[in-house]
């Protein structure tokens, strides 16, 4: 658990390496992703005040020493993820929106990839 923002939050953590951040991605995902990068997926809390999202992921940034990370969110945390980039720019690698019916393992691995190179 990782105070972020005043909220208490649950996260997981898979592999190791390149820093990871998923936000509403779905668990497969995560496992796949985490035989190539350390992946952070924090639980998501209920509901954000305005900006409050963003904020929110730099509590979960900070908290857990991340210098560096790309970012990979489902359609639904778009917004958030490209507010915290903005935000943030030194801090995020890149934001990939992935939509979970369409976006396999393997292409997310082959984005992400090209985010650190």
């Amino acid at each position: 658990m990782v105070m972020a923002d005043g909220l208490a939050t649950i996260y997981r953590r898979w592999g190791s390496g390149r820093t990871l951040l998923l936000l509403g991605v779905s668990e497969a995902i995560a496992l796949a992703l985490g035989a190539s990068f350390r992946v952070i997926v924090p639980e998501l809390p209920l509901g954000f005040p305005g900006g409050g999202a963003a904020r929110w992921l730099s509590g979960v940034c900070e908290g857990l020493g991340i210098a560096e990370a790309a970012i990979v969110a489902s359609p639904a945390l778009r917004d958030a993820a490209s507010q915290f980039a903005q935000d943030v720019p030194d801090r995020v690698r890149g934001v990939i929106i992935a939509d979970s019916s369409a976006t396999g393992p393997a292409v997310l691995r082959a984005a992400v990839d090209g985010i650190f190179s």
